[in-house]
């Protein structure tokens, strides 16, 4: 066997854990019928997601998730340039620049001097873009790929670049993002804590081991942090204003929302974070990556949509098992409209890749015919990541480049040479 053939086998081993949907006869042929070299890519980033975050969600669905659709697998890196246990910008930054930089930084090189990112390659050459964010337009997975900065607080200079980048459609939550500043140098998005669970297991952290343990039973709460304060913004811009003037649709609610089909969108969930799932977000997520699908269909040369989704990353960081398998069921079903779209336009590859694994995460019990997961943390709270591979999945046209162990400088050098910029 060959070292090719070894990674294609290796590349296959994570998708085998994750249970399948069975793949339609017509999904086999929207894929055969199209060229290798996709029009669209769709990029899924899921934050803290290693594979038992994965797994845990596959026991949690009775072993049917919309990511056995998938037709390859492999394991991405995530490490830093300069520590071993990097974050979610420096490996956004990674995948959206193909440059591996200091932990924290968006889209800048080791010494913060911008690299310029697949967002802005593609809009130079005419292509539509779109952002998704399940939470704010300013979490650590989405910045590096609308900015630059030495770190994601500088919300300022990060909201304005998506005005000026001309990004065709983004969603999410954090209106007041784009009139206002954070106060007393903090950071507006909340960790967000996931509740106790009602009828549940034990969800406490072992002083003696060092780990945090949680069982999955179903039911629970789970919080969220508050918003900083908000200010006035040091550059006096109001770009929501500006995003008027430039002809955008911008929209305060997902029920107006949902009934884009076409034009500029900057539609807001929330004015500054949206609900987790036990909240009440509800299908808020899911409609926001079809909706912006809809929208991006019609761009003639091809499109590039990013997708974030950092609630898994939350609740497994505080040791929230019932809440991290609901979220990770509900990016899932987000998945799946992607998947959905793919398999009916053949010329749309879509990519689910994790990042940094959310505070080390181990399974420990569980039962998929009755749903349960039983889990433990080596590394709980909040920015505790632990430098393991994650999973990466992808399908549809170019879907075999994507297999075997890849660093994550790969995949922006991947998606530059299939969009031929």
């Amino acid at each position: 066997m060959n070292r090719r053939d070894t990674l294609k086998l290796l590349g296959s081993l994570p998708l085998m854990a994750f249970g399948t949907t069975r793949v339609s006869a017509s999904e086999h042929e929207a894929v055969k019928a199209s060229a290798q070299s996709p029009k669209n890519i769709v990029l899924i980033s899921a934050d803290g997601m290693g594979v038992c975050q994965w797994q845990a969600a596959m026991v949690a669905a009775h072993g049917k998730l919309n990511l056995g659709r998938m037709q390859s697998a492999g394991l991405l890196t995530t490490n830093p340039a300069d520590v071993f246990c990097g974050d979610a910008p420096s490996h956004s930054t990674a995948l959206a620049t193909g440059v591996n930089s200091h932990k924290g930084a968006v889209s800048v090189d080791m010494d913060n001097k911008p690299v310029k990112t697949i967002t802005e390659l593609l809009k130079e050459q005419g292509l539509a873009v779109g952002i998704v964010s399940a939470n704010t337009l300013v979490e650590g997975s989405i910045v590096p790929f609308i900015g630059h900065a030495q770190n994601r607080m500088a919300t300022e200079a990060l909201t304005a670049s998506l005005v000026d980048t001309g990004v065709d459609v983004f969603i999410g939550a954090g209106s007041d993002y784009f009139t206002k500043s954070p106060q007393m140098g903090g950071f507006g998005p909340g960790a967000g804590q996931g509740g106790q669970r009602q009828g549940g297991g034990p969800g406490a952290a072992s002083a003696a081991a060092g780990a945090a343990q949680g069982q999955r039973q179903g039911g629970g709460q789970g919080g969220q942090g508050g918003a900083m304060p908000m200010g006035e913004r040091g550059d006096k811009r109001n770009l929501l204003k500006e995003l008027e003037s430039k002809g955008y649709q911008v929209l305060h609610s997902i029920d107006e929302i949902r009934n884009v089909k076409s034009g500029k969108l900057a539609g807001f969930t929330g004015a500054s974070m949206n609900p987790n799932i036990q909240q009440g977000r509800g299908d808020m997520f899911p409609v926001s990556v079809e909706t912006a699908l809809n929208v991006l269909q019609s761009a003639s040369k091809g499109f590039f949509l990013m997708i974030g989704d950092m609630y898994v990353d939350r609740a497994s960081h505080n040791s929230k098992i019932d809440l991290l398998c609901d979220e990770a069921m509900d990016l899932d079903r987000a998945i799946g409209k992607a998947l959905d779209f793919a398999e009916r336009d053949g010329q749309t590859l879509v990519l689910v890749v994790g990042s940094p694994e959310a505070s080390g995460m181990s399974l420990v019990g569980g039962n998929m015919a009755e749903g349960t997961v039983e889990a433990k943390w080596s590394m709980p709270g909040m920015a505790n990541h632990s430098g393991t591979q994650v999973p990466m999945f992808a399908y549809g046209p170019g879907a075999d480049q994507f297999m075997g162990v890849l660093e994550n400088t790969e995949v922006f050098g991947k998606m530059k040479r299939i969009f031929g910029v």
